[in-house]
Parts: C-alpha cells; sequence; structure tokens
C-alpha cells in the first residue's frame, strides 16, 4: 500500500512538472523590440536592468530586463534585409513571446504632424509593385502593388497588408490615451529602402492604398514575424512629413521609445510575461 501511495506522489510530481514548466518558460520569454538607430534604441537600451550584449553576424542585440519584464533590445540597422535578418536572428536566438518594431517614420497621412504616432494594424511594401506598360515617360502613379508571400501550414498565402496582432494592439490603443507629445493613431505602416520627398507620390500612396507613413523596416520584421507565427506591432513615430514642411527630429525617437516601454508594461501585464514568473 504504501508502494503504491508513493508511486501515486511521484508520478503526481513529474505530471505536475510536465504540465507546469512550459507555462512557466513562456512566461518568462521576453518581448523583442526592435529599433533601427541609435536614436531609437537608446533609451530601450539605458532601461535594462541586468543588460547582456550579443552580436550575431553584423547585427546587436542586448537582453535584460525592465521593471520584471524580460526584454531584448534589437538594433536592426536601416532597411528591409537588415530588419528580415535581425527578426529572424532574434526569432531563432531568443525565442520571443511577442515582436515590436518601432521608431521614426515619414508623415503620408496629411492629418498627421511630427510626434503623433501611428498603430500599424496593417503593414504593406511600397518596394513591391508592377507599373503599367509606357512606352515614353513615367507616372509612378501608374503602379499596383505586388503581395507579399508567406507559408501558413505548408500553404503559400499571398496578401498585400500583414495585420498586427489583436493583443499588442489594443495594448498600444489603450496606453495612447496617456500619451502626451502628440496623438496616437491606427493605421497603415509603409516600408521600403526609399525616403520619398515627392508630394504628388505621398498624396497618391495616403489616397490609394491608405498609407498612413512610411519607413524601412517593419514590414520586413512582420513577414518574419507571420512565417514563424509570432505576435507583431509595429510602431512608428511622425519625426517628418514633407506635406507640412517638418523636417527630420531625432528626439521624435526618444518620445517613441519612452511610449513603447509602456505598451510593453502593459501587454506584458496582460499576458503574465515576467522574469520572476
Amino acid at each position: 500500500m504504501r508502494k503504491d501511495f508513493t508511486r501515486y506522489i511521484v508520478t503526481f510530481i513529474i505530471a505536475l512538472f510536465v504540465v507546469v514548466t512550459p507555462l512557466l518558460t513562456e512566461a518568462s520569454r521576453p518581448i523583442l523590440i526592435e529599433g533601427a538607430m541609435e536614436c531609437e534604441t537608446d533609451v530601450l537600451i539605458e532601461k535594462l536592468q541586468n543588460p547582456q550584449e550579443q552580436r550575431i553576424g553584423g547585427w546587436r542585440f542586448i537582453s535584460g530586463d525592465y521593471e520584471g519584464i524580460p526584454l531584448v533590445v534589437s538594433v536592426t540597422s536601416v532597411g528591409m534585409t537588415n530588419a528580415a535578418a535581425a527578426t529572424v536572428l532574434g526569432i531563432e536566438t531568443y525565442h520571443p513571446f511577442a515582436v515590436i518594431n518601432q521608431g521614426t517614420a515619414g508623415g503620408h497621412d496629411p492629418a498627421l504632424h511630427r510626434f503623433d504616432i501611428v498603430l500599424g494594424a496593417e503593414t504593406i511594401d511600397l518596394s513591391a509593385w508592377v507599373s503599367k506598360r509606357e512606352s515614353n515617360g513615367a507616372d509612378g502613379r501608374h503602379i499596383k502593388l505586388r503581395p507579399t508571400y508567406y507559408d501558413e501550414n505548408g500553404t503559400e498565402k499571398r496578401v498585400i497588408e500583414l495585420k498586427a496582432d489583436s493583443e499588442l494592439l489594443k495594448a498600444a490603443v489603450d496606453e495612447g490615451r496617456n500619451y502626451q507629445a502628440g496623438k496616437v493613431v491606427i493605421g497603415k505602416i509603409s516600408s521600403s529602402n526609399n525616403w520619398n520627398r515627392q508630394i504628388d507620390m505621398i498624396r497618391f500612396y495616403n489616397e490609394k492604398y491608405g498609407s498612413s507613413c512610411e519607413e524601412m523596416e517593419a514590414h520586413a520584421a512582420a513577414h518574419i514575424c507571420k512565417n514563424y507565427k509570432v505576435p507583431f506591432l509595429g510602431i512608428r513615430i511622425i519625426s517628418n512629413t514633407e506635406i507640412h514642411n517638418e523636417d527630420f527630429d531625432p528626439a521624435a525617437g526618444t518620445s517613441c521609445q519612452q511610449y513603447v516601454l509602456e505598451v510593453v508594461k502593459s501587454y506584458a501585464k496582460n499576458k503574465g510575461i515576467r522574469t520572476d514568473a
């Protein structure tokens, strides 16, 4: 009888360990926050407790915790290729619970000014397009966006827009009520390796495709997260806008990082993400 009882207790403990361990591991997985430049990552890195830096290839990752929340800051460098590569490396190395790609952007929506923030409910690739056949001259407005290709359970899917994770987006919307430097809007983030200063094209992208702003990384990171099935959100602050003749202000990057940290706290609380979980 005693043997049977002991066997029962041992079996129960093993079963409990098998069930609980993955939950503890998941709760302590980090949130990966990406930024391309120093003005988009310096505050995040400064706020990390017990920071540990790792370089993988040409990409820099700093892990630590912020108010008990495990974070990894990825300095991706500028551009779609860098963002995609850094996101793959970040996911494979740190197995993040979620990815936030954040930083500065140029305004497309005429309602937006410097220090306004766009929450990317959707991202699109402005570098993927096909033009109308023209034997003479060129008009950049005669283009049609091409889809992004990704895998879903062995099936190739094609979409123009990649959608953000709903829970990340909700946390960002909720924190937007406390943001003081400008307004926070839900919009569409456009990515490419271009810096467009042509007013006609800016208006075209806004009117034709609903683009709120342009930058060089978010859609590439969203694409990688889609394939890995990792929750993703792009957050971009307007640092410049040709429509209103407002030049680039790197201080916008500081405001964005401070806001993102508040979003992280809200999201982590909802999901139970803690280093001490």
